[in-house]
């Protein structure tokens, strides 16, 4: 528990260094994260008088969130594109995109409860463990609507960067922030001191909204280092981005601080190295440690509270710092269609983690060799484009820690891009049980009638035949990756607006604020449709009434919401957001 509101920029800082060459072997060296927030803030505060009390009306509007239960989400609605702008002046400093991507990777499960070591918290915590609800995917397209990878590279004469925001201006070396209401700017660098990382809070100005983060603190494998060599340092400076502060208050021990948050026990002071629980002090029953927002080790933390999440959560409700996100177009393709929102998709883990696994997936350009992933691999920033009509092959195979079990395979693809699997031909390959861990392969047709644009691959490996695209099952693992189809149909609804005979059932406009159009396939019995409205929740929204093609959304709260269309023919789902 503790910090107050003001708390900004985490800037963790070691000794002070005199070289390039001095600064590497320090970080070779760095053992122990400390923090510098409390002259970070000063100096904020100091430059932009004005910050205080922006940064008030943040806490007012999220104090206003937590207590109106009805507003808060509990599902994943919210993905936030993602630019990652590399600053380097060595070669090793250049990382790859695998590293990237590892970075990306380990924000999705940090983020949504998936990643494995969360189990490790202790029983007295381990019902406060928070699924978010916010997904993070690299850009697709950059602020002026072209084509991008979502990153960005520039050599620099710069050995080492400090704490000053230089890396974020073109104009002192560095490279520009893209437009912070619709992305999330990481800048990779490699910053003097033994920095780890640091991150400017909601309220702060827009040309330095971000986070930066150490060259060798950066996800996984390549110029990471230990401790702190799974993407953590990001997890924790990404939850200063959406608001959370210090679990420990920076009160300096004396117990009468407060993250403003409810559900994480007042502790003293921060925590380093890999504590054993219990851990107490303030004369709690231990301290929440492993909570992401403390400072140990990369290994030792795993996990949000409840009143974390609700704290970033609110970011994204009426009048949030961070609302913009929600129609940002930065995740999707050029051309990719005019709905603003990135469907989310349903959880689906092996929840027995030890015995088997997918070693392998391999379509056009996408080929993953890997280890076992905990039970769920998010490898969405991997992407391959397939033609529609066209015939393809998907690879993959089954990796065992001993005994090799009979694994059946499964393959879907959200043609429709409606964020779910189970319409008709989405399931396009269903392997039968083999022992083998031999490559095997299957083949599909990618239909004419499926939606151009980025769309998602799941792949699920189980030892049950049962087990399907969504929800826990027990003995295996799901992939999930970005399927770009070329040639498809246009996701808009111009056409069929235009007096065509669209075959889908599309909605319009999207974000809508009053009335949001239902456009019926003109194949369809109109007086037939009916029309439900959920809330991320699952609860039904009755207030929303459809009648004559439209849907009378002005009483709902502002958010995402899904569409149950039903004809007696099909069912259909649609996302939309209401402004």
């Amino acid at each position: 528990m503790k910090k107050t509101f003001y708390a900004v920029a985490l800037a963790c800082l070691g000794l002070g260094l005199a070289s390039e060459a001095q600064a590497q072997d320090a970080q070779k060296q760095l053992t122990k994260r400390q923090c510098a927030a409390v002259d970070v803030l000063k100096a904020q505060l100091a430059a932009d008088p004005a910050m205080a009390q922006r940064m008030a009306n943040i806490e007012a509007q999220t104090r206003q969130f937590e207590a109106d239960p009805i507003a808060q989400r509990t599902a994943a609605t919210v993905t936030i594109p993602v630019v990652v702008h590399v600053l380097y002046n060595t070669t090793a400093q250049n990382i790859s995109d695998a590293q990237i991507q590892s970075q990306i990777a380990v924000l999705n499960q940090d983020y949504s409860k998936t990643n494995a070591d969360y189990t490790k918290t202790p029983s007295a915590f381990a019902g406060l463990v928070a699924n978010v609800g916010v997904q993070f995917v690299l850009a697709k397209q950059t602020p002026t609507g072209a084509a991008t990878t979502g990153i960005e590279r520039k050599q620099t004469s710069t050995t080492s960067w400090g704490t000053n925001d230089a890396m974020k201006k073109a104009s002192t070396g560095g490279l520009d922030a893209w437009n912070s209401s619709k992305y999330l700017n990481l800048w990779v660098c490699n910053l003097s001191g033994g920095v780890l990382g640091y991150a400017q809070f909601p309220g702060g100005a827009a040309a330095t909204d971000g986070v930066v983060i150490l060259t060798t603190a950066f996800g996984k494998g390549g110029s990471a280092q230990a401790p702190f060599n799974l993407g953590r340092t990001a997890t924790h400076e990404v939850g200063h981005w959406l608001n959370l502060n210090h679990i420990w208050g920076d009160d300096g021990t004396a117990c009468t601080g407060t993250d403003n948050v409810s559900d994480t026990p007042n502790q003293a002071d921060e925590n380093y190295g890999s504590p054993s629980y219990p851990n107490p002090s303030c004369s709690n029953t231990s301290d929440m440690y492993m909570n992401y927002m403390d400072y140990v080790d990369d290994a030792a933390m795993y996990m949000f509270s409840t009143g974390q999440s609700s704290r970033m959560n609110a970011l994204f409700a009426s009048g949030g710092a961070r609302a913009g996100l929600l129609t940002s177009v930065g995740g999707t393709a050029p051309g990719g269609g005019t709905t603003p929102t990135t469907p989310t998709y349903c959880s689906s883990k092996g929840t027995s983690v030890s015995y088997e696994y997918i070693d392998y997936v391999g379509l056009g350009s996408i080929a993953r060799t890997s280890g076992a992933d905990a039970g769920y691999y998010n490898g969405t920033a991997l992407t391959t484009t397939v033609a529609a009509g066209s015939t393809q092959t998907i690879s993959f195979s089954a990796g065992f820690t001993g005994t090799a079990y009979g694994e059946y395979f499964k393959v879907y693809i959200d043609y429709n891009q409606n964020g779910v699997f189970t319409d008709a031909g989405e399931l396009v390959v269903n392997a039968a049980s083999s022992t083998s861990s031999a490559t095997r392969t299957g083949s599909f047709t990618v239909p004419l009638t499926a939606k151009s644009g980025a769309t998602r691959l799941r792949v699920v490996m189980s030892d049950n035949s049962a087990t399907t695209s969504c929800g826990s099952y027990s003995y295996g693992e799901t992939e999930d990756y970005t399927i770009n189809i070329s040639g498809g149909a246009a996701r808009a609804a111009t056409a069929a607006r235009m007096g065509g005979s669209a075959s889908e059932y599309s909605v319009y406009p999207n974000p809508a604020t009053d009335v949001l159009n239902v456009v019926i396939p003109s194949d369809r019995d109109a007086a037939a449709v009916s029309v439900k409205v959920y809330d991320v929740r699952g609860a039904e929204m009755k207030q929303a009434q459809f009648e004559n093609g439209q849907l009378n959304v002005s009483q709902l709260a502002k958010g995402v919401y899904m569409l149950t269309i039903a004809d007696g023919q099909q069912v259909s789902h649609q996302r939309f957001v209401k402004q």
